[in-house]
């Protein structure tokens, strides 16, 4: 069978190389037993550090509250205050995840007055005070996935992540986005595309950013939802099996009896239900959206069967969740196939397919 553009599609998501980027953690710093940078008792908007770390977290007090301007008084300080001030500078811009996202730019001024080292701060941003309060925060694989599923589900153009500890590769997060994405049928569209950038670049601490690239309009994508919706509710209507009730098979059945297979057909449910011959990811997402209309989970799986990327589904049955592949729908709608199997893990491992385990339900006996 030819290779549809979908799967080819895919495979080149998955082999490019991209950067990438929460309400803001508010402490970020390890926790110390002592307070090493503090307000001046007579100016509460002037700090008062004593070691490098207390210049380093003060300057980051500012960064952090979007302020232009600063000022930190050093008591007591035994290094040497202007190199100290460039390395902390650096460091903040460089390495810190908020400084190397929204800083631009920070520069500065000392005076020796007597006892103390006053240096006035003077910060200059790449991100608005909005950008930088819209930032989101997670904290392990479950809060990052649902961030992308509520990007795609509220058709946004931007986000931006802040993780609790970064330890995801870029083709891991690719994944993790395409299946978002393609578990959500009514806005998975051809030519969608998706870039991610780290601030920063290395580190356990980073804002990843995400831009989505949509093909239609905001308005556009929410009416073609909502017309795809009212066409899959109305195709469960008129059919013979309850739609509370009916089994993944079933709900195929009901596909195949308006669908019809075409190896070089459309992958947009829309074009399915209006009896546009479908390719195998066009069938497979209009079935996804009919066990999701009848109350069933359904999700796209991302894996590999042999040495090639392929795709299929994760469907709730009565026995439990099984694997739904889309040959086997395919040749059901073209009429080759009278039933549909399902699989469990274990069987869909003896036929040479392996995936992400842990992104998905357990399809066990």
């Amino acid at each position: 069978m030819k290779k549809c553009v979908w799967i080819l599609l895919l495979a080149a998501v998955f082999l490019l190389g991209s950067g990438c980027s929460a309400m803001l953690e508010r402490s970020y710093v390890s926790a110390t037993d002592h307070v090493d940078y503090y307000a001046v008792e007579e100016d509460p908007s002037t700090l008062r550090a004593e070691t490098y770390q207390g210049l380093v977290n003060s300057i980051l007090y500012f960064v952090e509250n979007h302020s232009a301007t600063g000022a930190i008084r050093l008591y007591n300080y035994t290094g040497d205050v202007e190199a100290d001030l460039a390395n902390a500078c650096t460091e903040i811009l460089n390495e810190d995840p908020l400084g190397a996202y929204a800083v631009r730019d920070i520069r500065y001024d000392t005076t020796r007055i007597v006892t103390y080292y006053e240096v006035n701060l003077s910060i200059i941003y790449s991100r608005s005070t909005a950008e930088v309060e819209s930032i989101r925060f997670v904290t392990g694989l479950t809060s990052l996935r649902r961030e992308f599923s509520d990007l795609i589900e509220t058709l946004q153009e931007h986000t931006a992540i802040r993780t609790a500890y970064f330890s995801w590769t870029e083709q891991y997060l690719s994944e993790l986005f395409w299946i978002a994405c393609y578990s959500q049928p009514l806005y998975a569209v051809q030519d969608m595309e998706v870039d991610f950038a780290f601030y920063p670049n290395t580190g356990a601490q980073r804002i990843m950013e995400v831009s989505v690239s949509w093909p239609h309009t905001a308005s556009d994508m929410a009416q073609r939802a909502a017309r795809l919706e009212t066409a899959a509710a109305d195709l469960l209507s008129e059919s013979s099996a309850a739609a509370e009730t009916g089994s993944p098979a079933e709900l195929a059945g009901i596909l195949a009896t308006v669908a019809s297979y075409d190896a070089e057909g459309s992958a947009d449910p829309a074009d399915v239900l209006e009896g546009i011959a479908g390719d195998e990811m066009g069938l497979l997402l209009t079935v996804e959206l009919l066990c999701q209309q009848a109350g069933l989970d359904a999700t796209m799986a991302l894996g590999t069967a042999g040495q090639e990327r392929s795709c299929w589904l994760i469907v709730e049955s009565g026995a439990g969740y099984r694997h739904l592949l889309p040959q086997d729908l395919a040749a059901l709608v073209a009429g080759a196939l009278q039933d549909l199997p399902l699989y469990t893990d274990e069987e869909l491992t003896q036929l040479g397919y392996s995936w992400q385990t842990n992104l998905y339900p357990v399809c066990s006996a």
